[in-house]
């Protein structure tokens, strides 16, 4: 889940909720200057559905031992990480196989950097075994972490469409006040453009350049306040959450 500091307390945001609402963005996308994705409908589905493994274990959160908070997406153990992973991107594998390699892939990026920082974690290197495994047969290309170079051109590009959806998202649900990312698909042919995302009060955002097909963005995702912000056992803040209070965070994205 994501946490969001409120006053004494947080605001939290689950996981598929805001890839949900990372979805909603990625399909407003393209313009004069922006191609759209394409494959449109799968494009647009694996950036909605990335977080889908979530749904369980955010039903049952955990709070972060060190100092008694929500545990949030990057405060996960490995034996979590690898079974939300894996259960993100085989959720729809039947049915939107492409999709569900692209989500893959996305998380193979996060494993990446797991075995980078720990190469003797058991789970990170199974679930990278795996990934290669499930996007190989279904994309028909050679080992994926090795060299993501191997994917063809398309595949790379709405990879990174998923990846910048979940930053801007992340953004707006976090309400940071500036943020940049980089290699922003322009095209498919491979031109790419630095995008700088700012925002007054976590609410209101400008995007320079500006990718959409409309002149604004209107968007929200839904919430729920906990009045206090640590919490002595996993049962405690589960008790919280059944108590707490439903919000709507409203967004808007305009031009820079």
């Amino acid at each position: 889940m994501i946490r969001r500091k409120d006053s004494e307390g947080w605001i939290l945001v689950y996981q598929h909720d805001h890839a949900v609402l990372a979805g909603e963005i990625i399909a407003l996308w393209g313009n004069d200057d922006f191609t759209g994705p394409r494959p449109f409908e799968e494009v647009v589905f694996a950036v909605a559905e990335h977080d889908s493994g979530w749904k369980e274990w955010d039903s049952h959160p955990k709070i972060n031992p060190e100092n008694g908070y929500p545990a949030n997406f990057m405060e996960m153990e490995s034996a979590d990480q690898y079974k939300i992973w894996k259960g993100s991107y085989l959720g729809h594998a039947g049915v939107h196989p492409y999709a569900s390699s692209l989500i893959a892939l996305h998380f193979d990026r996060f494993n990446e950097k797991s075995l980078s920082k720990n190469p003797g974690n058991g789970k990170a290197k199974l679930l990278e075994q795996e990934i290669d495994e499930f996007v190989s047969g279904h994309l028909g290309v050679e080992t994926v972490s090795a060299d993501i170079s191997a994917l063809p051109p398309d595949v790379r590009i709405n990879l990174r469409f998923v990846q910048v959806g979940d930053i801007i998202s992340l953004t707006l649900c976090h309400g940071w006040e500036n943020m940049e990312i980089k290699d922003v698909p322009v095209d498919y042919d491979g031109n790419t453009a630095l995008v700088k995302i700012t925002s007054p009060d976590g609410f209101n955002f400008t995007m320079d350049p500006y990718p959409f097909a409309v002149p604004i963005v209107k968007c929200s995702v839904p919430a729920v306040r906990l009045a206090q912000r640590s919490f002595t056992s996993d049962d405690d803040l589960r008790r919280a959450l059944r108590d707490s209070e439903p919000v709507t965070l409203d967004f808007t994205i305009g031009k820079g």
